[in-house]
């Protein structure tokens, strides 16, 4: 089984979680324990697993190293995907056990994933590629103390204040320290590549520097209660923001031949998402933890809807057609199928999530963000289909012009 396959199967059941995690938008508030389990579900489940396959596959890549025993990755992905499951169930059944146990599981799952990228770096012949690798290892080390806390937090027991810290710093660690920090690492390769143009010279260790120095701050400020260092952590996840904006700016000037596809629209849009929503959220970590408390329901939209999820789905229209089985033309194919009303798509996801963000802040009436809400899922539920069925529908569909225009005839 070459990576690219195991890569796929990965990203199958970190779909598999997303999906789940929008069907339980579906349930009563009651069940669904208010947002908490779409939430995990997504974050936990689908981009964790998603993250273990894909940083697997780009550490290999990056090191010109073999890859791991399928024994070994195996493993990782039955105890993260499997961990996760078992704090999902365990939680709204009020088994404790079940969620403690879950909860160690998934951080023995990325603790192997942390050796795996190690083991990569420490065997290659050539380190020409320190920064995502450094990108990686901080992110792994933000999942373990986050997956930590999480573990903590689901056990119960934690008095008030410091129960409080505990999910500050969780939310910080898992969000803005092991997803985003992966994410960035890994977009230093996965933009260029999906927009079909050269990669950049741009200071990618400030970036990884700041951003990685400002969730390990503020994840020591919530734990100490100290407003001052969780407002360096602010100011320096914005600065590392804003620099991560330039090298993707100079991406997309870059020249090219092609139009750019349905898939680089999400990750652009994705990367909005993610400078915009550390600007703000610096501003309201510099107001205090009360107003970073309120502002946790546009922390989700902003953070996990519009930069990870919708990263995901931009990540999967590329990634998956290319691990497909077949040759070129079968991969261009699958391609082309995720650009039948792709810019569609993703206009109306980030419509509704600008409606929500809107709605949460006081500027719009309920009803419009209903209206975000019903956007929102469409969206994302047109995605996922997309995704799920493109194997069997792609070569049924012909390439229309947009298509042709991204992909080539």
């Amino acid at each position: 089984m070459d990576v690219r396959e195991r890569n796929r199967r990965y990203q199958m059941v970190g779909l598999a979680y997303l999906t789940a995690a929008i069907g339980a938008l579906g349930l009563s508030p009651a069940r669904r324990l208010g947002l908490w389990l779409p939430l995990h579900l997504a974050v936990a489940g689908a981009v964790a697993t998603s993250i273990s396959g894909a940083m697997q596959m780009f550490a290999r890549a990056l090191t010109a190293t073999p890859q791991p025993r399928l024994s070994t990755v195996r493993v990782q992905l039955v105890a993260v995907a499997g961990g996760a499951a078992a704090i999902a169930i365990g939680l709204p059944v009020h088994a404790r056990w079940l969620v403690a146990l879950g909860g160690v599981v998934w951080v023995a799952g990325i603790g192997i994933l942390g050796w795996i990228v190690w083991r990569a770096w420490s065997r290659s012949l050539h380190r020409r590629h320190p920064v995502p690798i450094a990108a990686y290892a901080i992110a792994i080390c933000c999942a373990l103390l986050g997956g930590l806390l999480g573990a903590l937090l689901g056990r119960g027991g934690l008095d008030g204040g410091t129960y409080v810290a505990a999910r500050r710093a969780h939310l910080t660690l898992n969000v803005l320290g092991f997803a985003s920090l992966t994410i960035v690492g890994t977009m230093v390769t996965l933009l260029p590549t999906v927009l079909r143009v050269r990669m950049v010279r741009w200071r990618a260790g400030v970036v990884v520097g700041l951003l990685g120095a400002s969730v390990l701050t503020e994840a020591v400020g919530w734990t100490l209660a100290s407003r001052w260092i969780v407002r360096a952590g602010g100011a320096l996840g914005a600065a590392g923001a804003v620099a991560f904006l330039t090298f993707v700016v100079l991406i997309a000037r870059s020249r090219r031949r092609w139009a750019v596809p349905a898939a680089a629209l999400h990750l652009l849009c994705g990367v909005a998402w993610f400078v915009g929503g550390s600007l703000w959220f610096a501003l309201q970590v510099w107001r205090g933890p009360v107003a970073v408390d309120l502002a946790r329901s546009p922390f989700l939209v902003v953070f996990v809807w519009g930069w990870l999820v919708q990263v995901l789905l931009g990540a999967w229209a590329y990634l998956l057609p290319m691990a497909g089985a077949g040759g070129p033309g079968d991969h261009r194919r699958g391609l082309q199928f995720f650009e039948l009303g792709g810019r569609t798509q993703v206009a109306v996801l980030n419509a509704g999530l600008v409606l929500l963000v809107g709605t949460a802040a006081g500027w719009f009436p309920a009803r419009i963000g209903t209206l975000g809400w019903t956007l929102a899922v469409l969206a994302t539920s047109v995605a996922l289909a997309k995704t799920w069925s493109f194997p069997a529908l792609a070569s049924r569909v012909g390439a229309g012009p947009r298509a042709t225009s991204v992909w080539g005839g």
